[in-house]
């Protein structure tokens, strides 16, 4: 009797579409100013464009950060 192959598993693109996403925020939150952590923490729950806005308008990235959120 031969053994019963399975079919290949497909990758997960959506997963890794959120990944580059996910990575693309957080660089974009990191060169507004915040620290690594905080960028990687909040990436995900936070407008940029908001946060870039009051950054351009002077506001300190954490305290901008801390309006958004």
């Amino acid at each position: 009797m031969e053994p019963i192959q399975l079919p290949a598993e497909e990758p997960d693109h959506d997963a890794e579409e959120q990944l580059l996403v996910h990575a693309w925020r957080r660089e974009q939150l990191q060169e507004l100013g915040l620290h690594r952590v905080m960028a990687e923490a909040f990436a995900d729950q936070v407008d940029w464009h908001t946060l870039a806005d009051l950054v351009e308008r002077g506001c300190a990235p954490e305290l901008a950060l801390d309006i958004v959120r």
